[in-house]
C-alpha cells in the first residue's frame, strides 16, 4: 500500500516515462494542469486537500498502476497499532463515501443522457472534477492580472448569479476559476482571453465596457474576448453582429 506522496511520485515517473506533458495529461483526464502538478509533488496539498485521494485514483487508474493507495501519510511506529484498530471503520467510511459519489455521478449523467448524449457526459465529468479540485472559498471580489494595467491593456468583469466554473487562457496562461453566488472577478488582458469551458454558464454575467453579456446554455466552449468584444461562434455578443 502506498501513501499519497509515494503515489504522486510514481504517477510523475510514469508520466515522464511515457513522454507526456502535464498539458497533454490535462486534455486526457480533464484534471487541471495545476492540480496535476500538486498531485505529483505538493506534499502539503496531498496532506490537506480532502479530494486529493479521489483525483490521485483517477491518475493511477489511467496509468494502470497496480498500486493500492492509502489516504494517510506513512504512519509512525507509535501510531501503527491505533491505525490497525481503526482500519475497518475507515474502509467502511471511504466505501460509503465513494459509493455515494459514484451513485451521484451515474444519476447525474443518466438524467441528461437522453438529451445531450456523449458530449454532455464529458462536460458533466469535467465540471465535477473542477468543483472538487477547488473546494476552498474565495473572497467576494478579487482580481486576476497577468500584466499591469497600462496603455494597451483591457479588462472585463465576471459576476456569478450562482456557482460557475471556468477554464480560461488569459494571453495564453491557463487559469481555472470557481465562483460562488455573488462573487465578482476582474480579468485583465493585453491580447485576448479564451474561455475553453464555462460550466453553469447561465449563472454568469460578463461586463464588457459597461455592457452586459449573459447566456442561456448550461455549458459553453470556446468563447473569445478581445478589445473589440465577446465572440461566440463568430458572433460579437456585445455589438450584436457577426
Amino acid at each position: 500500500m502506498a501513501d499519497l506522496i509515494t503515489a504522486g511520485k510514481l504517477c510523475k515517473e510514469e508520466r515522464e516515462k511515457r513522454g507526456l506533458s502535464r498539458e497533454e495529461l490535462h486534455r486526457i483526464t480533464k484534471i487541471p494542469v495545476d492540480i496535476i502538478r500538486r498531485l505529483e509533488e505538493d506534499e502539503d496539498y496531498l496532506k490537506k486537500d480532502p479530494y486529493a485521494y479521489f483525483l490521485m485514483k483517477v491518475l493511477v487508474n489511467y496509468y494502470g498502476l497496480e498500486v493500492e493507495i492509502s489516504r494517510e501519510s506513512k504512519p509512525s511506529e507509535e501510531k501503527k497499532k491505533e491505525q490497525t484498530e481503526q482500519i475497518e471503520e475507515k474502509q467502511g467510511f471511504f466505501f460509503r463515501f465513494f459509493k455515494a459519489v459514484f451513485v451521484f455521478l451515474v444519476l447525474f449523467v443518466a438524467g441528461f443522457a437522453g438529451i445531450s448524449g456523449k458530449k454532455e457526459k464529458e462536460d458533466n465529468f469535467e465540471l465535477f472534477l473542477q468543483a472538487v479540485s477547488f473546494p476552498y472559498p474565495q473572497p467576494d471580489s478579487f482580481e486576476i492580472e497577468y500584466i499591469k494595467e497600462e496603455k494597451g491593456t483591457k479588462s472585463i468583469s465576471l459576476k456569478a448569479k450562482d456557482y460557475v466554473w471556468l477554464t480560461a487562457y488569459i494571453d495564453g496562461q491557463e487559469k481555472v476559476i470557481k465562483l460562488k453566488k455573488g462573487q465578482r472577478v476582474k480579468l485583465t488582458f493585453k491580447d485576448k482571453i479564451k474561455f475553453e469551458t464555462i460550466g453553469n454558464a447561465y449563472n454568469l454575467v460578463i461586463m464588457f465596457d459597461n455592457k452586459k453579456v449573459a447566456f442561456e446554455k448550461k455549458v459553453i466552449h470556446n468563447l473569445f474576448v478581445d478589445k473589440e468584444g465577446v465572440f461566440f461562434n463568430g458572433y460579437n455578443l456585445v455589438k450584436g453582429e457577426s
